[in-house]
């Protein structure tokens, strides 16, 4: 793992229509040890799923400049990404050169392949004909090109982190073992915590 040094902040994107529930177990883990700030594409206010209001520290423009150890984007309707266009790509990019983590789960995975932040990685994503429609693969196809789709619950590629909508758990225990945070023993503990509480009759 290499992070920036001195950086002490978890930045989150946010959009219209994401999904907080899928990030939330992640910021737990995480809230403990980093600032956790959260960006929309003009620094308005945001809604999230729950329906609480959450505190907005800025824009994408902002969250080019920030000093982070990782980004997280969640899954969720990503065309409140996506229409910002250039904003989230430049924001990503810088992000990505400064080498922090960058961690998608569900439409996540589309808007780090949108920025191109996939190129030349292993990832994997829901956007295939086991998962959705017909016209949803072909709509979200280009953006997948030059990087390596592989069918599992997450794909760590180094520096980059994408799991299925399902895997909450397994992305929460990915990013906090990648930051040290917690040992990998711990890590896979929280990752399979209710496949070994759940009762089996």
């Amino acid at each position: 793992m290499t992070t920036p040094a001195l950086a002490r902040e978890v930045s989150v994107v946010l959009y219209p229509g994401c999904i907080f529930f899928e990030i939330a177990l992640a910021l737990e883990q995480l809230s403990g040890h980093y600032v956790v700030r959260f960006y929309t594409p003009e620094g308005e206010s945001h809604k999230s799923s729950q329906g609480f209001e959450l505190q907005v520290d800025g824009d994408y423009a902002a969250l080019a400049k920030a000093e982070t150890v990782a980004v997280l984007v969640p899954g969720g309707d990503s065309r409140g990404v996506l229409t910002s266009g250039s904003l989230i790509v430049e924001a990503l990019h810088k992000q990505m050169q400064r080498s922090v983590l960058m961690a998608g789960i569900c439409a996540g995975n589309l808007v780090l392949a949108y920025a191109g932040v996939l190129k030349g990685r292993r990832a994997t994503h829901n956007y295939t004909q086991e998962h959705a429609h017909t016209d949803k693969v072909e709509a979200a196809a280009r953006y997948w090109r030059g990087s390596f789709f592989e069918r599992a619950n997450i794909v760590i590629d180094d520096n980059v982190i994408t799991a299925q909508p399902w895997a909450y758990r397994d992305y929460a225990a990915a990013i906090a073992v990648y930051l040290e945070l917690m040992p990998a023993s711990v890590g896979e503990a929280l990752a399979t915590y209710t496949e070994r509480r759940r009762y089996v009759e």
